[in-house]
């Protein structure tokens, strides 16, 4: 997430609205690297560019719908997944907004459609086998009564046009 947000800094986005329900642990985390990519560039996080959209294309396009409706401005976004970034590029063009023009998009998870949506969407793609067989090695371990802690792994950045690539 710290990787997303320090992409869309360093192509000239200063506000960066972002779009998850931080209360979601793994979407805790991504609001966590938000907000020290925003800190390490001398900025602070706006509470009117928090918008809580759920993991669905219909919650998360209402949740951009409503923040382009607020008023609130901004220039970039950084969605906890795929799914939201997509909704937030519906609702973006739906508002009149250009994508990556006028606001520049950035998804988590890299899903198979995030290459072949228009415009193709910047994500972070995580190595999702190999984090199932350390999520499964970790349950075994904790089911032998192992006291195991729990696991983060490296995440690339996958730049695409929607952040203007």
């Amino acid at each position: 997430a710290r990787a997303a947000v320090e992409h869309l800094l360093s192509i000239g986005r200063r506000r960066i609205a972002f779009l998850g329900m931080a209360e979601v642990p793994e979407v805790g985390l991504r609001w966590e690297g938000y907000v020290r990519a925003l800190t390490a560039a001398g900025l602070q996080p706006v509470p009117d560019l928090k918008a809580p959209a759920h993991f669905t294309v219909d919650t998360a396009y209402v949740a951009v719908r409503d923040l382009i409706a607020s008023g609130a401005v901004f220039d970039g976004v950084f969605a906890a997944s795929d799914v939201i970034a997509m909704a937030a590029v519906k609702a973006l063009s739906a508002a009149g907004l250009r994508v990556p023009e006028d606001v520049a998009v950035v998804g988590f998870d890299d899903i198979g459609l995030a290459a072949h949506v228009n415009p193709p969407l910047t994500t972070v793609r995580q190595d999702l086998a190999r984090g199932a067989r350390v999520m499964v090695d970790l349950l075994f371990r904790r089911m032998e009564g192992e006291d195991t802690p729990s696991a983060t792994m490296p995440a690339e950045l996958v730049v695409r046009r929607s952040s203007g690539a």
